[in-house]
């Protein structure tokens, strides 16, 4: 019982982090009409500024705050100098442009600082919350918030905002937004920067787990791209959902199973899903005038 209560509530807390990962590509995609393949390099560079402040002696926090906004700096400049401007020869292009900067930046980070893994501090190992006989640390309650607060904000966001509904919109109907005078270079260049903050944030829980590596981050990015598949590419809501289900499920399969059967437990569900529903379980239906 405590075995499966444990995977349990471990694997809600991977889900929302799952979740969040699958969101920073969300983001790109409602206003562009792409996926970023560089989110986890982005959030590399975050992290390795984050490391350095830790060994400065800065507290968590400080770590934390520079971690985020070091995302959003570096997603930004990718967005504004590199990959928006790419889009005046295609999607294609663009998606191809965040290949190259992410293979550019794992090469950089490889060549000046090497492929040695590096602890990455938590926010907390003392126990903070007790359900039964489960305990759960700083880290997983302070993870469990702040991707869950992040979350909804961004959801609200997107809904309830003149700057979300308007990021849709240049994506759902370009020639719409030029003629409502939305300055659609403008808000492509905000996705990027939300997208990399988002990329930090999700950075911050998952180095902590397995250390910070050049690549530590781009292994989660495949969960959280299977959550927005499942889920619906238009869909955070879903996304939650999908990540959730993809948390616990692989969590109680390596608990009772066995780990190896993870990722083929991944593949057999997200091409079931691809052949049920393309759109995803709570995407939409795209809709063709003819």
């Amino acid at each position: 019982m405590f075995l499966f209560q444990s995977s349990l509530v471990s694997g809600l807390v991977s889900g929302l982090i799952f979740a969040l990962a699958g969101i920073g590509l969300i983001v790109i995609y409602r206003v562009s009409g792409y996926i970023s393949f560089a989110q986890g390099d982005i959030a590399a560079v975050a992290l390795y500024t984050g490391y350095w402040l830790h060994q400065g002696g800065a507290p968590y926090v400080a770590v934390a705050l520079a971690v985020v906004l070091m995302g959003a700096l570096v997603g930004g400049l990718i967005g504004r100098f590199v990959v928006v401007p790419l889009e005046r020869f295609g999607l294609l292009t663009a998606a191809m442009g965040t290949i190259g900067v992410s293979v550019l930046l794992q090469g950089l980070e490889n060549y000046f600082l090497g492929a040695d893994a590096r602890a990455f501090p938590s926010a907390g190992t003392g126990t903070v919350l007790s359900l039964g006989s489960l305990s759960l640390s700083t880290a997983d309650v302070v993870s469990f918030v702040a991707c869950g607060l992040a979350v909804t904000l961004l959801s609200i966001g997107f809904r309830r905002t003149r700057t979300g509904v308007a990021m849709r919109a240049v994506h759902d109907n370009p020639a719409a937004a030029q003629v409502l005078g939305l300055r659609a270079l403008t808000l492509k260049r905000a996705s990027w920067v939300v997208s990399g903050a988002l990329a930090g944030l999700c950075g911050l829980f998952i180095a902590p787990i397995y250390a910070l590596t050049p690549t530590s981050v781009n292994s989660i990015l495949v969960f959280g791209f299977c959550a927005i598949v499942i889920g619906g590419f238009d869909s955070i809501p879903g996304s939650v959902v999908a990540g959730m289900i993809i948390g616990v499920t692989t969590n109680l399969t390596a608990a009772y199973v066995s780990p190896d059967l993870v990722t083929t437990l991944l593949f057999v569900t997200l091409m079931t899903v691809l052949l049920l529903r393309p759109h995803g379980l709570f995407g939409r239906r795209p809709i063709a005038r003819v």
